[in-house]
């Protein structure tokens, strides 16, 4: 569905520094759950929505959790805060890399990483990089 024409769209750009990949990928994932909350508060449903929302066994259809999916995801992104705090501490030593990788793998089976792109983004997906 397109966006209404008379809807003013402003983008909110940060380049956000990290020093190992463990740690971009936890952020990438944290910034994709906040691009999908702003969404559902604010944007009419689209297939790029609806697909992400799939994605996450709490949010599709007949799940049973009494939450809303606002609450849902913004319960998400303070795990992956709380979890980016633990993987800073762990990546900042080399020697460390394998169990930051267990961290965010075993992260991302809890917590599914939602690839939403906004309805006519020209840039591909994270799952179309990989």
């Amino acid at each position: 569905m397109p966006l209404d024409s008379n809807i003013n769209i402003f983008q909110v750009y940060e380049d956000i520094e990290v020093y190992d990949g463990h740690l971009a990928l936890l952020v990438d994932h944290l910034l994709n759950h906040i691009k999908v909350l702003v969404a559902i508060a604010h944007l009419p449903g689209g297939k790029n929505l609806m697909n992400a929302l799939k994605r996450h066994p709490l949010l599709m259809e007949g799940a049973n959790d009494a939450r809303s999916p606002e609450r849902i995801l913004m319960a998400d992104c303070i795990r992956l805060l709380d979890s980016l705090v633990e993987l800073a501490r762990i990546s900042a030593y080399p020697e460390n890399s394998k169990l930051a990788a267990k961290e965010l793998e075993e992260l991302q089976m809890t917590i599914p990483f939602l690839d939403y792109r906004y309805e006519d983004d020209p840039f591909p997906s994270d799952s179309e990089r990989e």
